[in-house]
């Protein structure tokens, strides 16, 4: 699939393709064939013109045809070079596709910012000059504060519904997103980017219950499509407590770090840890 889609990306955008690296499971190596997508990350030397867009909407048209098993799985976006450097510089509209949607214009959020972590640390070129020369550098708060925003945007688009969003009824969607939030917990915690059975390991140790059961319970469902409403109704709480307290949950105090007066003099309390990340 790979040798189809880069050919096609050259072809499309000629000299405005400034490299193009892939991303997500393939760069952090917990690719799964049997449920992992191929998310790719396309940089142009400027915003992709009428024409170039056009030219690569006929080229996800055509890949979508081909018997290759991986056809339909491919997720990526065509992001300025400007905007790469320090996101979002230059808007978040940049044109996009994935396994849920057609190639078009799309808002790419804050958790965006985890993905550019991910291909300057981690990603596999494909084509181009080493990210580290595109992305600058991604500090541990940034992370953080892209994990902030991103649990808040869920819960307005859909946490926060008393039955939520249909597409998330499959059990394979319930795992995916039980463990996408015990990464976002462990990059809270520690300021960086696990793969997800690391973070889903990890969590295994912290959460407490009904949690932990439910991380567990999960871990077999990646391959399910039944549609599970219990298992819904479960999930939709474990996000709106992530958003809520998971971040004071896991951040576990640092005993030998001296007490941090609250700055009212002698004697004031300390400062909680997971104040202090937030701050």
């Amino acid at each position: 699939m790979l040798d189809a889609l880069l050919p096609g990306v050259q072809q499309a955008l000629g000299e405005n393709l400034a490299g193009v690296y892939l991303r997500g499971s393939l760069a952090l190596g917990d690719f799964d064939p049997l449920t992992s997508d191929l998310d790719f990350l396309a940089v142009t030397e400027r915003p992709v013109t009428d024409s170039e867009f056009r030219s690569l909407a006929d080229l996800h048209a055509q890949l979508a045809q081909s018997s290759n098993r991986y056809a339909r799985r491919l997720e990526g976006s065509y992001i300025p070079r400007a905007a790469v450097r320090r996101f979002p510089v230059g808007g978040r509209r940049h044109p996009t596709l994935g396994t849920d949607w057609a190639f078009g214009w799309g808002e790419h959020r804050d958790n965006w910012i985890l993905e550019l972590w991910t291909v300057r640390e981690r990603g596999v070129v494909l084509w181009g000059p080493d990210p580290r020369t595109l992305i600058a550098p991604i500090s541990a708060d940034q992370l953080r504060e892209a994990v902030r925003s991103e649990l808040t945007a869920r819960l307005r688009d859909w946490a926060a519904q008393p039955e939520g969003p249909e597409w998330l009824l499959p059990r394979f969607y319930q795992a995916f997103e039980v463990q996408t939030m015990c990464r976002a917990l462990y990059t809270l915690a520690h300021g960086t980017l696990p793969t997800k059975p690391r973070a889903v390991a990890w969590a295994l140790g912290i959460l407490p219950e009904p949690w932990h059961t439910l991380v567990e319970r999960t871990r077999a469902w990646h391959t399910e499509a039944i549609p599970d409403p219990t298992g819904l109704a479960e999930v939709l709480r474990f996000v709106r407590w992530a958003a809520s307290d998971g971040e004071a949950a896991v951040i576990v105090p640092d005993p030998a770090a001296p007490p941090q007066s609250n700055g009212s003099g002698g004697g004031g309390s300390t400062v909680p840890a997971s104040a202090q990340q937030r701050k």
